[in-house]
């Protein structure tokens, strides 16, 4: 009987814990959107924090605040370990949130160069077309898929929408799936590549995904655990980031 009336008890608990939860998020909610309302929240949970609660907007930021939604910070916050060093939890969360990000897009909507032989890793890049440092990473695209990474390009057109590097994109993605790296290819070394429309292209859509998990340049790499690396890596150094040994 008293197992029973233990476990009736923390039912309770639980019950009341999740309910005091929902309030919480309903008040922050309805704090933060009377602020501002024309910036979505996607969520609020509690934080690391003590007595924190995390908010993601759509735009990608994170914001902390308290449980009624009358103060909050923008910034990052750190968790100090028992051997003095620092635990940054913004950008661990951030990089779950990138992970979940690219899981949303559909492979057929990326241009993939696979490993060679045995797969061992995978990296995401945001790449433009005419930048000088994509078409540096660009080249030593056989050093790194022949260390067992395959490479997934996003397109960043960092001129925006209506560019020249946004047009010539826009050709590659509209291609046939099977010509694509090629055109990647050639685009890369300069060479003008065949106009090519259609009505489904992906390429704005990911700028804007980019933009949302913090891209302001290319290229930029998503690393498999969510870590965002902005600028060029070499080969080598890019198996030692993914832990990947010939």
């Amino acid at each position: 009987m008293r197992k029973f009336f233990t476990m009736m008890a923390a039912l309770m608990m639980l019950s009341l814990n999740a309910s005091a939860a929902d309030d919480n998020e309903a008040t922050i909610r309805a704090s933060l959107s009377a602020l501002n309302a024309r910036v979505p929240i996607l969520s609020v949970k509690a934080s690391a924090f003590p007595d924190l609660y995390e908010v993601k907007l759509a735009s990608g930021e994170l914001l902390y605040t308290n449980a009624t939604g009358s103060h909050f910070v923008v910034g990052e916050v750190y968790r100090v370990e028992s051997n003095g060093g620092l635990v940054n939890l913004t950008e661990e969360d951030k990089k779950i949130g990138r992970i979940e990000q690219l899981e949303t897009i559909n492979r057929e909507d990326m241009i993939i160069f696979p490993a060679s032989g045995e797969k061992k890793a995978h990296v995401t890049v945001y790449t433009d077309v005419d930048c000088f440092y994509c078409r540096k990473l660009h080249k030593e695209m056989e050093a790194i898929t022949e260390q067992g990474i395959e490479v997934r390009y996003l397109a960043f057109p960092r001129a925006g929408a209506g560019s020249k590097a946004h047009q010539t994109m826009e050709s590659i993605w509209c291609a046939a799936e099977d010509q694509r790296s090629e055109l990647m290819t050639q685009a890369k070394q300069g060479i003008e590549i065949p106009v090519n429309v259609c009505g489904n292209s992906p390429v704005m859509a990911q700028y804007q995904l980019g933009q949302q998990m913090g891209v302001n340049g290319t290229p930029a790499l998503v690393l498999e655990d969510g870590t965002l690396v902005p600028g060029y890596v070499p080969a080598p150094q890019l198996a030692k980031m993914l832990n990947v040994t010939q």
